[in-house]
């Protein structure tokens, strides 16, 4: 009853927002209160959408040409914002009938202005929406008035082509979860217009819908749409094309224009279609090879995006690098042949890290040699604690220091020599709890492994994971069993000053694991706002976590308020 209510409430606000839209007293349109209409009716359904058309539809063939002409005006905003609610109400008999109501049996020698927008009107349906709109079937009363109009002598003024884009479907991705939505949204309003028209053919045509709306018979549209989001991500596969091979071209010629309209439209296509492309990443994943081509996509578009804007900023040499995050594995070594050793147990890593500190260099000199081994990645250095000496240095061995001497040989870091290579002493010797690991490695340089979070985390305790201002990122271990750790991503704006917009975040794990990422709480941290957070589930093929790292290579895109676009990227090592 409350919904009746709520309907009955609506549908008289409708109305009176209609007649103020169309009071003559209005000079020119007023926009504003046109689209709150359109969104009373695509907020409320029902039976707007009819009531809409009749009460417009009267409107149109008033006395007062000003009333007349801020009627079409406004049904021209309802077919362009209320999609096939409206359009199936447009190309009833009775509405087109009742449109056409005042045109003469012959045409006259001169049109009125009213009479001139119809024809343009219902020209502008019949090259839009009858040709390209997914139910242009069920629109066949408006190509059948077009062509009785034209038989009786009417001549229909050419359609602006940007009128007509405006009703031609939209080239961007959709998720099948957005088509979805929208194939309810018209079974329900057909369904309401075949049970309003009562005949037998129309019942028997509302009962097979009602079947498929409840599940109990197969809905055809589903596969349907499968298809059409694949024809669409071919569609964006061959934009990305274009753009890739015009970005080439400037790389190789030195010349770029940002300006360029096409690139312009191409760069905004990819951006739009970067949020589906997770969305759809979530709804396939049952279809593995379907998701690794979507993966490889969203890895190219990153690419392309990422050398364009190295081309924007004048940087030609630098647009041809670009970020995979699709080819990676343990075996990957990077541009500064980063050797990341892996532990096997907590005992082979005391022996190795007792028998090879030698291979340290805590002294300015060498300081850099040694971190240019692991890489810089991001902001975060690294240090390879398991590195061999080099080759070309010469030192001094001294004896081999009992066991308790190893506390003070770790302790003399600050000296700016090279430290001696200790002999590991029998493993009976060893207290049982000596943990080699207690001295903070990672206080005395920045890494990009990140820290070790517990085997069964407290509360969810936050680990760093990633940091360059202004954005902060922090992971911690929701659960985790045999084979699969859960992890929630934090996202936080740092700065006092400056929002953080469009926030893409993308990681990708070696091939001995499994990812699953669900969507972002948001993508936009305004200052002071609550952070975003995001899970990621990393399963692992053979059955088994483990207990070792867990190598994830990342890749983050924001816009910053008075910055621009900012990215970054890098390879990080967790411990679960």
């Amino acid at each position: 009853m409350s919904s009746m209510n709520s309907l009955a409430g609506a549908s008289g606000k409708l109305l009176r927002r209609i007649h103020r839209a169309c009071r003559p007293s209005l000079d020119e349109p007023n926009v504003a209160l046109n689209l709150e209409i359109c969104d009373l009716i695509n907020d409320k359904q029902g039976n707007l959408p009819r009531e809409a058309a009749v009460t417009v539809v009267k409107l149109i063939n008033s006395r007062d040409p000003q009333v007349a002409e801020l009627a079409l005006c406004l049904l021209d905003y309802m077919v362009k914002n209320c999609n096939y609610p409206i359009h199936l109400q447009i190309s009833r008999k009775e509405f087109l009938n009742e449109l056409v109501k005042k045109f003469p049996e012959r045409p006259p020698p001169s049109y009125t202005r009213t009479q001139r927008l119809i024809l343009g009107t219902i020209a502008e349906w019949v090259q839009t929406i009858c040709k390209t709109s997914r139910y242009k079937e069920d629109l066949g009363y408006i190509r059948d008035m077009y062509r009785l109009l034209r038989s009786k002598g009417y001549d229909f003024p050419p359609v602006k082509s940007e009128d007509a884009a405006v009703l031609n479907p939209s080239d961007n991705l959709k998720s099948i979860q957005e088509i979805q939505k929208e194939e309810r949204l018209a079974q329900s309003a057909k369904l309401q217009e075949l049970v309003r028209r009562g005949r037998p053919q129309d019942l028997r045509e509302a009962n097979d819908l009602m079947k498929i709306m409840s599940g109990f018979k197969e809905d055809e549209s589903l596969e349907e749409t499968k298809q059409k989001v694949h024809h669409d991500i071919e569609k964006l596969k061959r934009k990305a094309d274009i753009l890739d091979d015009m970005l080439n071209n400037a790389s190789n010629t030195g010349k770029f224009d940002s300006n360029d309209e096409t690139v312009s439209e191409l760069i905004t296509a990819l951006k739009v279609a970067q949020p589906k492309l997770q969305t759809l990443i979530q709804e396939e994943s049952d279809d593995q090879v379907e998701v690794n081509n979507i993966l490889a996509l969203n890895d190219r578009i990153n690419n392309i995006l990422e050398k364009a804007g190295y081309l924007k900023t004048g940087e030609i040499t630098s647009s041809s690098k670009g970020m995979n995050l699709i080819d990676f594995d343990d075996d990957d070594v990077d541009e500064s042949n980063q050797q990341q050793p892996t532990q096997s147990s907590t005992n082979d890593a005391i022996a190795d890290l007792l028998g090879d500190l030698g291979g340290l260099s805590f002294n300015s000199t060498n300081n850099n040699n040694n971190n240019s081994q692991a890489g810089n990645l991001s902001g975060f250095g690294a240090i390879n604690l398991l590195a061999s000496p080099d080759q070309g240095n010469t030192r001094e061995q001294s004896p081999a220091p009992p066991v308790g001497g190893a506390f003070d040989l770790l302790g003399g870091f600050s000296t700016s020599q090279t430290a001696s290579t200790p002999t590991p002493a029998p493993a009976q010797q060893q207290p049982p709890k000596l943990d080699p690991f207690q001295f903070d490695f990672l206080s005395s340089s920045n890494n990009t492994t990140a820290q070790s979070p517990p085997s069964q985390p407290q509360q969810q305790q936050l680990y760093q994971f990633a940091q360059k201002d202004p954005l902060k990122i922090e992971y911690s271990v929701i659960s985790k069993v045999s084979n699969e750790v859960k992890l929630s991503f934090k996202f936080t704006n740092l700065s006092i000053s400056s929002s953080i917009n469009n926030l893409t975040f993308s990681i990708a794990v070696t091939k001995a694991f499994e990812l699953k990422m669900s969507p972002p709480s948001a993508s936009n941290i305004v200052v002071g706002g609550s952070p975003i957070t995001q899970n990621v589930s990393i399963i692992a093929k053979n059955g088994d976590i483990g207990s070792s790292g867990i190598k994830l290579k990342f890749k983050c895109d924001l816009i910053v308020d008075n910055l621009g676009a900012l990215g970054d990227t890098g390879v990080v090592t967790i411990n679960v």
